[in-house]
């Protein structure tokens, strides 16, 4: 879960999109934030070519 504030500090690195708390591992979607405005994250995700607006509380960091 974040923030707008910690999508906007990490645009180019990997997140995951877990769209409700205990869903099933197929339902998550890795990509990358491309961009962010006030309300919403665009992530590019797998081989899409252009990024979708997601909720930035739907989506955690990639820690490497």
């Amino acid at each position: 879960m974040m923030t707008i504030e910690e999508c906007r500090n990490n645009i180019g690195r990997i997140v995951t999109y877990i769209p409700f708390q205990g869903c099933d591992k197929s339902l998550l979607e890795t990509g990358v934030i491309t961009s962010v405005n006030d309300k919403n994250v665009f992530v590019r995700y797998g081989s899409d070519i252009n990024s979708k607006a997601t909720r930035p509380e739907d989506l955690t960091l990639w820690v490497i």
